[in-house]
């Protein structure tokens, strides 16, 4: 059910509640509500958001017998620890809230937001050793926040362009549950374990300007991007060797992340037809 209204001039709100029922291998259901909302005020051209939602996702359907199977449980470093791998995949929920505005000025446009989520059961499956096969596990539980910054800058005199910024933190929480790990780095994930998972990038930044010539089609565009690096698992004991690998100088091995990278990138063409 959903339903979009404006209860007073320039306020207009945005809701919905959905239900969701499953039974792949365990039942769950779940109620997830909906709500957004944005207010404009004409004078200063300012658009000021809030939302929420909640998010319900079954586990995925690949390899799920096997990963929730006793045999699974019995192959992990986790068998024997009092750690219960192997159990049963539950579905993935999430609580999602942001706020937000939206600035207007004559040469640009600015856009901010705030956001913060809770999960329990995250979906995060692990790919066997270095193959495209996966098998479904979950998170127990965990948090993440951040900020996004983007900047816009309408079309004027054939010029345009946009920066962006954002800034964002995850924390999971084991244990882990079900999957296939057969190598014994896991082990240090067990029950109340707070880790850094190996997407968390605090920082990236990007941007693009661009030319485009109307009477003749022509158009060029300038861009870059940076990143402040992914986390790496480090084994202390394996430091000299990896120390000597070829590449080894696009890591921190010390601090455990890819050094920060940047890309550059020109590109241009022509609309011949419209």
């Amino acid at each position: 059910m959903q339903d979009s209204f404006s209860p007073f001039k320039n306020l207009t709100v945005s809701g919905s509640l959905r239900y969701d029922h499953s039974n792949l291998l365990t039942s769950s259901q779940q109620f997830s509500p909906r709500i957004g909302a944005v207010y404009y005020i004409n004078a200063t051209k300012t658009a000021i958001r809030a939302a929420f939602n909640r998010l319900y996702m079954p586990p995925q359907v690949e390899n799920l017998l096997l990963a929730s199977s006793a045999q699974a449980q019995q192959l992990s470093p986790f068998a024997g620890s009092g750690v219960p791998n192997g159990a049963a995949i539950f579905p993935e929920r999430v609580s999602a809230s942001e706020v937000g505005f939206a600035q207007d000025a004559r040469l640009l446009r600015l856009n901010v937001a705030y956001w913060w989520k809770s999960f329990r059961n995250f979906d995060d499956p692990n790919v066997f050793f270095s193959t495209t096969i996966i098998f479904p596990n979950s998170v127990a539980r965990g948090t993440a926040h951040g900020t996004d910054v983007r900047l816009d800058i309408p079309q004027r005199h054939g010029w345009s362009g946009y920066l962006n910024y954002s800034n964002s933190v995850i924390q999971p929480v084991g244990p882990i549950n079900g999957g296939l790990f057969l190598t014994d780095e896991v082990i240090e994930i067990g029950p109340g374990t707070r880790f850094t998972p190996d997407h968390d990038q605090r920082n990236v930044c990007s941007f693009a300007l661009t030319y485009s010539h109307t009477r003749s089609g022509l158009w060029t565009t300038f861009s870059g991007k940076y990143e402040s690096g992914t986390p790496i698992e480090v084994d202390p004991d394996q430091l000299p060797q990896l120390q000597s690998q070829v590449g080894a100088d696009l890591v921190n091995l010390q601090t455990g992340r890819v050094n920060p990278w940047s890309i550059f990138g020109l590109s241009g063409g022509v609309d011949l037809r419209r």
